[in-house]
């Protein structure tokens, strides 16, 4: 296997990383990650005025029998908020300093802000666990889990090569759920996996976006850790997570951005000013729940 490509911060230290989830959290270990990608995870702001692409580093890590993919930045906010004093009063000044930041424009003003602020995608999702399964964490308007068979994209491999962080690549399509994607894949890095529900191709999938260009997944760093575990998320406010159905859970999440449109509009109203969102906001990844 050819020498992988470090592009790891500090911040990515496996023992402080183990410290929280195991001393102050208490998680259960579930495996060992042999390989530790992070990934730019991109998408729009939800509404479509704003036109804002939004970037969040995710981790996949991967162990001998399972993978878990999950926001690193949404860790660093439950770090700051669950673990001591000290570190929720630095989450307290996060989220007052991101209210204040002030920029040339309303856009600028609104990046500002949120590269500031405490966030992430609040979504964990694991692959092979249980076994032959992809199960899915969701913090997302409230505690919900479902799970869905663990089965490949459709892909169709094509000629097509390139050169990504050094690792010679081929380019692979399919249509999945309503959406057309293009994705990257290298076998110089030999594992079946990939952001998100991604995977089904023989090596890494390096990227992966939308014909559209809502969605996008980019490696950004490698890593074969000496020693890192592998942690089963657990909510850290006490509460459980519901079981619900993948389609349900989609179908709640349309509904609850049309009503922040809804309650966006009928801001403005109120304030004397026209809506801004005339256009319904801009859809979730999966479309078949439609």
């Amino acid at each position: 296997m050819k020498q992988f490509l470090f592009l790891i911060f500090c911040h990515w230290s496996s023992q402080a990383s183990a410290q929280i989830q195991e001393t102050f959290w208490h998680w259960q270990v579930i495996d060992t990650a042999r390989i530790v990608c992070l990934y730019d995870y991109t998408k729009f702001f939800m509404f479509r005025s704003e036109h804002l692409k939004e970037h969040d580093d995710c981790l996949l890590e991967i162990g001998d029998t399972l993978s878990r993919f999950y926001s690193y930045k949404h860790f660093q906010s439950d770090s700051l908020f669950y673990t001591t004093a000290a570190a929720k009063q630095e989450y307290q000044r996060r989220v007052l300093e991101g209210m204040k930041a002030r920029g040339d424009s309303k856009m600028s003003s609104l990046e500002k802000m949120i590269a500031i602020m405490p966030g992430g995608s609040a979504q964990e999702i694991y692959k092979n666990h249980p076994s032959d399964s992809i199960t899915v964490l969701d913090n997302w308007g409230g505690r919900t889990l479902y799970k869905e068979p663990l089965e490949p994209q459709p892909w169709e491999i094509m000629p097509d090569t390139t050169t990504i962080l050094g690792f010679q690549c081929q380019k692979a399509v399919c249509q999945w759920r309503g959406r057309s994607y293009t994705a990257w894949f290298s076998e110089e890095i030999p594992v079946n996996d990939g952001p998100y529900k991604f995977f089904g191709l023989p090596g890494l999938i390096v990227s992966v976006e939308d014909a559209t260009g809502e969605y996008g997944w980019y490696l950004k760093g490698i890593e074969q850790p000496d020693e890192r575990r592998i942690y089963q998320y657990k909510p850290l406010d006490g509460k459980e997570f519901k079981p619900t159905e993948r389609l349900a859970e989609l179908r709640k999440q349309w509904k609850s951005r049309l009503a922040n449109v809804k309650k966006v509009n009928s801001d403005a109203v109120m304030l004397g000013k026209e809506p801004n969102e005339n256009e319904a906001p801009y859809d979730l990844i999966e479309l078949d729940y439609k």
